[in-house]
């Protein structure tokens, strides 16, 4: 099968999530190496730095903030007719962006199935930024337009689903669920203290990990809230904050200002590719979602999943709209706090610090449950089948 795969995210990973580049190539590749031919549509904000068999067309932008989603969404179109008179894809497949139709408009219009994936709800987006009132209720509009005229939805969350269906009234079997994967191969487990080590730590402290790109509710304000508590009980912890994003600006200042600074090193962007040493340095991950989660539409954390493939346990706010986070709680993968509690935060971290037994179990079980189901692998193969079922049907 000739899979078109469009989005406007920067493959180089210098800006946006570094998450959500590994969730495109990951699908790509899988889907390449179960038998598929991929061409993948992108803005040239940087060229991909890994060598891939998925061929990558890269189209021209203007490197200015204001402009280059504009001139992307303008030129995009031509490439994508391009490939669909030309090369002839049997399928188009669409990583959703709120601000234009025009994948959905074009392959509808040329003939061509389309699958939008949707990795939370532009109302919830809109939501959460200054925009004008005429900009929301564009963006809404083409939010609306994009799912009825969509061949199909990809949902990467049960949340997402349900939200879709309540809000838009589409038919249930035209919105599927398909959750993320991870890469057990990539994200190898190490030694915590060769780990430690390797990434200029000391081997025997005691570390604290978060893994993200940084948003509102990501909830690491209240973990160094809680460090006071467990610096007390536990000698030579560290807590080690792995990831970047505007709103996160403000956290290393946040723990001098608390005389924490000494305790928390804050790494910045981190090479997908280095990232499990990082990982592997942890003796307990977490994800200390705020409050504010569970009023979005769903979300997939790759952080999670990405924990559970190192062997690390989890500590994480209590939530119905994270997937990984229902697994772990009702897996015994890790524990689960009320949300924007530092005590609770702070006495699971130490129950865990202080029972290397229990961490080993969490751990080996989470590294079970990623293999087992949650490979990307599995995306690409459950992605496949509603992409035959919708040719098939055009046939």
């Amino acid at each position: 099968m000739r899979i078109l795969y469009i989005c406007s995210a920067d493959l180089s990973g210098e800006s946006g999530s570094l998450g959500s580049v590994r969730h495109i190539m990951e699908i790509c590749e899988n889907l390449y190496r179960i038998g598929n031919r991929v061409a993948l549509i992108v803005p040239n904000y940087a060229h991909y730095p890994h060598a891939t068999p998925v061929d990558i067309i890269y189209v021209p932008i203007v490197k200015v903030r204001f402009l280059r989603t504009i001139v992307y969404e303008l030129l995009a179109p031509f490439f994508m007719m391009a490939y669909i008179v030309f090369w002839r894809p049997h399928i188009i497949y669409w990583r959703q962006a709120y601000l234009t139709i025009f994948p959905v408009l074009l392959s509808r219009s040329l003939g061509k199935k389309i699958i939008t994936e949707v990795n939370g709800l532009t109302i919830d987006e809109v939501e959460s930024e200054p925009l004008g009132k005429i900009r929301k209720k564009l963006v809404l509009a083409f939010e609306k337009f994009n799912y009825r005229t969509s061949s199909h939805l990809i949902c990467v969350a049960p949340q997402i689903r349900a939200r879709i269906l309540e809000h838009y009234r589409l038919p249930p079997d035209k919105v599927s669920v398909i959750l993320n994967g991870v890469n057990s191969e990539r994200m190898l487990v190490l030694d915590s203290r060769e780990a430690k080590k390797e990434i200029g730590l000391d081997p025997d402290a005691h570390v604290v990990g978060f893994v993200g790109h940084f948003f509102p509710w990501d909830g690491i304000e209240y973990l160094i809230d809680a460090a006071p508590q467990i610096i007390k009980e536990i000698k030579g912890v560290r807590f080690l904050i792995i990831g970047h994003g505007l709103w996160g600006e403000h956290l290393p200042k946040l723990a001098t200002q608390k005389g924490l600074a000494k305790y928390f090193v804050f790494t910045g962007k981190v090479p997908w590719e280095q990232l499990y040493y990082y990982v592997n340095a942890f003796d307990v991950a977490t994800a200390p979602y705020s409050k504010a989660i569970n009023f979005q539409s769903g979300r997939s954390s790759l952080k999670i999943l990405e924990y559970f493939a190192c062997k690390k346990p989890v500590v994480a706010s209590q939530t119905e709209v994270i997937p990984e986070v229902v697994d772990l709680g009702q897996r015994e993968l890790g524990i689960t706090v009320r949300p924007e509690d530092p005590k609770a935060l702070a006495r699971a971290i130490l129950r865990l610090l202080k029972d290397e037994g229990l961490r080993e179990k969490m751990g080996k079980g989470g590294r079970d449950y990623v293999e087992r189901e949650r490979s990307w692998m599995i995306v690409a193969e459950k992605t496949l089948s509603i992409m035959r079922n919708l040719v098939r049907l055009k046939s």
